[in-house]
């Protein structure tokens, strides 16, 4: 086996060993991120860890329903081996990866810039990346707060290895104190279903700690434990002051199960109301054994905790279900369920009317049949994400029963704790909001005044081009149409601009598209340049027998050559002709010579 295999063994089994990935976002690394992404003045910020065949994003801002790509597509794989950071300032351009998916498509990446993490025995980890859709370049003030950042997100991950550790370590020693002090069987089976809590900080999980000294009289409480009183952390109380948070009763209740633990050696689980020191009425829960040394008791240990929630939560179960029960029948959002291979087994009438269908028609059928056919295969793939991630979100179309699209925006969840895992879907109907949104990014990107496409969609057409054979494009500008405006006023200019896209459509062929750069200039995209030549002596022929000529400049790609440079060209041929038509005087335009292409 060669040294760079065992070398990336041994990478993969640290990074495995932190125990990390695959793990819910945590705010620590959700803040390094944003930091990264306010530092170099990106959308998009990633703590990106490497695995054997992907690269899995801890933190993420910027790319919406992405958790992990392959590791082949990677950026930061690069940046891990690199040593340094790694910055590409234009993607499409570098060799490397300018035919990347990522580059050539969602999220269209063209700036990168990533700090590697590295841990302090040297093992690479993954990076710390700021990501741009356009072209750009960092500081080296930014690079340095870059590689700060990375060295952040390290230290988080090993104190997060070592917190993990420790929680693992006093699991063991509870465990093993458990067993020494001979607890009984039904507090065993207490602290048992209590130790998923054991696996989460104090503060998170909500457990504090307490002991007493028999001997000496010395109480001590845990920081959570001071917390869940209303102290702050490290209160050293007295005895007095701990019981006096209670109720006569409930003291004497605390004395009597002390004493009897003492004993006999009987552990105790007390859940009893409390009034903290800001006044808060609460409820705890006390769970705690005796300590014997020689016969004598000489501790007391136990856990704290606040329970005021579960027992809100346990006293309101009966009434709970029938709460559910309205909620889904009168409930305006749509509410169904189903199992893990999409057939529905409930549906609420809110659903069921979006549809169109009565509850009873849409009972045991499947989703996916209610789909449109190319939506299907992406049905089989919700599916298998749900199962998975036990949790999934995004917009669903189902076809309604008068044969109309609806679209559902929806957030479900797998529920496992029955014996026949099912998903309780939560949906609503989007269709008008969606086809809304639809006409608005229409109306982005096109002219109001002519109807053309508007430099907004440059972008798209770039993309589009991206990939394809030389292509041409044509600037053109109205001559002398200031004098139109200033004689006939910006009614009858207006007019002129619509005319001249009438006139340009009649003209191009249909893979073709017209742009309204601003003002009275225009370009035209030809896709075929075999046609350049012919569409550029039918412009100029109609234009030069209208009563408003055009100038025309004209330029063909070069291989790999962005737009801009292409409309700079053809702008730099107009102009050239454009000087020329300025030394003709402009005559009078007159009502009769109004239309802007006479056809030959």
């Amino acid at each position: 086996m060669s040294s760079a295999a065992v070398s990336e063994m041994s990478r993969l089994e640290r990074l495995r060993h932190l125990h990390v990935l695959d793990t819910e976002a945590e705010p620590l690394f959700d803040s390094l991120a944003r930091a990264a992404a306010a530092v170099a003045g990106t959308p998009i910020a990633l703590v990106s860890l490497i695995d054997e065949s992907r690269q899995w994003f801890k933190a993420n801002v910027g790319l919406d329903g992405v958790s992990e790509t392959p590791r082949e597509v990677a950026f930061c794989a690069l940046t891990m081996s690199h040593g340094g950071i790694l910055e590409i300032t234009d993607a499409a351009k570098d060799i490397r990866f300018s035919k990347n998916p990522l580059v050539t498509g969602d999220p269209h990446i063209r700036y990168y810039a990533g700090a590697p993490i590295v841990l302090d025995d040297g093992t690479p980890l993954g990076s710390l990346c700021v990501i741009d859709r356009v072209p750009r370049k960092l500081s080296s003030e930014q690079f340095d707060v870059l590689q700060k950042l990375a060295a952040a997100v390290v230290q988080a991950l090993e104190q997060r290895s070592l917190l993990l550790a420790r929680n693992e370590q006093m699991k063991t020693e509870a465990d093993e104190a458990r067993r020494q002090s001979e607890i009984s069987a039904g507090l065993e089976k207490r602290l048992r279903d209590s130790e998923a809590f054991l696996d989460r900080t104090g503060r998170v999980a909500g457990v504090g700690g307490w002991e007493f000294n028999v001997a000496t009289g010395e109480l001590f409480w845990s920081d959570e434990t001071c917390r869940i009183h209303d102290r702050p952390a490290g209160h050293k109380p007295t005895l007095d002051e701990a019981l006096n948070y209670y109720s006569p009763e409930a003291q004497e209740a605390i004395r009597a199960t002390w004493k009897k633990g003492m004993a006999t050696g009987e552990g105790w689980d007390l859940e009893l109301p409390l009034v903290t020191a800001k006044d808060r009425n609460i409820w705890v829960r006390a769970v705690g054994s005796t300590e014997f040394r020689d016969g004598h008791p000489y501790r007391l240990i136990g856990a704290f905790q606040d329970v005021t929630v579960r027992r809100r939560v346990v006293a309101s179960l009966e009434s709970s279900e029938r709460r559910f029960r309205k909620l889904f029948q009168y409930s305006l959002g749509l509410i169904c369920t189903h199992d893990l291979s999409g057939t529905l087994l409930s549906v609420n009438p809110a659903a069921a009317t979006s549809l169109g269908y009565s509850m009873a028609e849409l009972l045991g059928s499947s989703l996916d049949s209610l789909m449109p056919a190319a939506r299907q295969a992406d049905f089989q793939k919700y599916l298998a994400r749900i199962q998975d991630r036990h949790v999934d979100s995004g917009l669903m179309e189902l076809i309604a029963k008068d044969g109309t699209t609806r679209c559902w925006q929806y957030h479900n969840v797998l529920d496992v704790e029955d014996e026949d895992p099912y998903v309780l879907g939560h949906a609503q109907d989007v269709t008008e909001q969606h086809r809304y949104e639809k006409t608005l990014l229409e109306w982005s990107v096109h002219d109001p005044l002519t109807g053309a496409f508007n430099r907004r969609y440059l972008g798209k057409i770039e993309r589009s081009l991206r990939d394809a054979r030389a292509w041409s494009c044509i600037a053109i500008d109205l001559d002398h149409f200031k004098e139109i405006n200033d004689t006939h006023g910006h009614q009858r200019g207006d007019e002129v601009l619509i005319e001249v896209v009438s006139f340009l459509n009649s003209c191009i062929g249909k893979d073709d598209i017209i742009v309204r750069m601003g003002g009275d200039e225009f370009i035209v995209i030809v896709k075929d340049t075999a046609l350049l030549a012919g569409l550029l002596t039918t412009l100029e022929t109609r234009s030069s027998n209208a009563s408003i000529h055009l100038s025309l400049g004209s330029a063909t790609s070069t291989d790999g050559e962005p737009l801009d440079s292409v409309i700079a060209r053809a702008d730099k041929g107009l102009y050239a002709k454009r000087a020329i038509v300025r030394k003709t005087a402009r005559p009078e335009i007159t009502p009769a010579e109004d239309e802007v292409a006479k056809r030959s």
